[in-house]
């Protein structure tokens, strides 16, 4: 058994998807036997199986159009994708749901899985209360079978919980993964980790070999809502526009302008709001010019917020005395009916 999920994961090797990364404790995600759960009143694993196996008939669709097939839906927390990042992972917590979206001309469901979540629910706070987290991820790295202990099969994608927005809010713990099991379809309970995503080894090979590492968006959700695309157009529209005049307030050397984008609320991960405007305002001064490219752009409305959105991009930067590359995030709130940074990190 154990070579054949090995088998599984030579596809991947060869697409170069697999980055092995040291492991620092099996038991942080491990899902526990059937008996150890007899006792937490999951009698109705099955029926939540048969809603997740039939999760497209029961949608939620935010459109009052008829005439729009359920296939034609997405996700209303999947604003955009970027170019080069093939599909995203989207999980509804509460109807123990995997879903694959594919990017292309339109984004795309192209498979759904049953999924096991934290045996004590979701809403992860703290390090051991076997909670599945809520909020925006992305797989650090892909663990093959070969260094896993059996119980978690063909391998596992290793989240980076707790990300900025979970320490910002105080949130702890680790080892959340998405991983396969070695039990059988009939015995996976819906709550059974100690806060991962669990599979079944073959719906965990068939997602595996769509994900991207440190690329493919994993958006945890406690209920998915699906929306015609048009619903989300305006506010996916609305964002590119206001993260635009940043990118070009801050080419313009305005630094009063360019800093009216940012929340009196900021945070960068070692300054307060009032250190981020002085340091701004004292590093602009001495640039005689400033280019800044934004590539790449994804955009992500969080899921447990209010009026909260992740943007993810690659940020050129050159100036008359530094020059940069890097991966950057946002967090974009609507504050008064104005999006303001909140949070921006490399």
């Amino acid at each position: 058994m154990r070579s054949l999920r090995l088998r599984y994961v030579l596809p991947l090797l060869a697409l170069g998807l697999v980055l092995v990364f040291p492991i620092r404790a099996f038991n942080n995600s491990a899902s526990e036997s059937v008996g150890d759960f007899a006792a937490d009143g999951l009698d109705d694993t099955a029926d939540v199986r048969h809603d997740a196996d039939y999760g497209a008939s029961r949608q939620t669709a935010g459109s009052t159009s008829g005439a729009l097939s359920t296939a034609a839906l997405v996700p209303a927390n999947l604003l955009q994708l970027p170019p080069r990042v093939g599909s995203a992972i989207v999980v509804d917590l509460l109807g123990n749901s995997l879903y694959l979206i594919q990017n292309g001309e339109r984004l795309s469901k192209s498979g759904s899985y049953y999924v096991a979540i934290g045996k004590k629910g979701i809403d992860k706070m703290r390090e051991g209360d076997e909670k599945t987290p809520v909020g925006v991820y992305f797989p650090n790295s892909f663990l093959p079978d070969r260094v896993l202990p059996a119980i978690y099969g063909a391998g596992a994608f290793p989240i980076d919980y707790p990300n900025r927005w979970d320490r910002r809010l105080g949130r702890t713990g680790s080892g959340i993964w998405i991983h396969g099991s070695d039990k059988s379809d009939e015995d996976l309970l819906a709550r059974s980790s100690r806060g991962c995503l669990t599979l079944t080894d073959p719906d965990f090979v068939s997602m595996a070999s769509h994900m991207q590492v440190r690329r493919t968006p994993v958006i945890v959700a406690n209920s998915v809502k699906w929306v015609n695309p048009e619903q989300i157009a305006a506010l996916s529209a609305d964002l590119r526009h206001v993260i635009e005049t940043w990118r070009s307030d801050w080419e313009s050397r305005d630094t009063e302008a360019y800093l009216k984008h940012y929340s009196t609320s900021f945070r960068s991960p070692d300054k307060t709001a009032a250190q981020w405007f002085a340091h701004k305002r004292r590093v602009n001064s001495a640039k005689s010019f400033i280019e800044v490219a934004v590539t790449e752009l994804g955009l992500y409305r969080y899921p447990g917020e209010d009026d909260l959105v992740l943007a993810t991009f690659a940020q050129g930067y050159k100036s008359n005395n530094f020059d940069s590359q890097i991966n950057k995030q946002q967090y974009w709130r609507r504050e008064k009916g104005e999006w303001r940074i909140v949070y921006e990190g490399g």
